[in-house]
């Protein structure tokens, strides 16, 4: 039932020449041009662009409603963006100039004392 020492050194001497393999495997395919090949499927990054491309462009061929629609649908939300954008901007500046004006209570009319005198012309 129990091994050997020559049983057990044999297993683990056979255990470290996988994990060795299994290592040099994994760190061949962790270089960048392995790693590129294995994404892409090819081993020429550029060509794999350009065949992504090719059928963006074909697909793009066959069905143009839907790529208009999409087109449209994202022009829109880049306009509703910029709008936004323009509106905060447009606020923040007039609100900076309320703050620089004056206020109503500085105004010359506008005195608690000339208050009374006010009320009483009013019909």
């Amino acid at each position: 039932m129990s091994k050997s020492a020559d049983e057990l050194e044999h297993e683990v001497e056979a255990t470290r020449g996988r994990l060795e393999t299994t290592l040099s495997d994994l760190s061949s395919r962790l270089n960048p041009p392995s790693l590129a090949e294995e994404l892409t499927g090819t081993r020429d990054p550029g060509g794999a662009v350009s065949l992504t491309a090719e059928r963006v462009t074909g697909a793009l061929r066959e069905n143009p409603l839907p790529a208009l629609l999409i087109g449209a649908g994202l022009a829109a939300l880049v306009f509703d963006a910029v709008t936004r954008q323009a509106e905060r901007r447009r606020l923040r500046i007039l609100s900076d100039e309320a703050l620089r004006r004056p206020s109503d209570s500085a105004l010359p009319g506008n005195r608690p004392d000339r208050l009374e005198g006010k009320l009483r012309r009013c019909p």
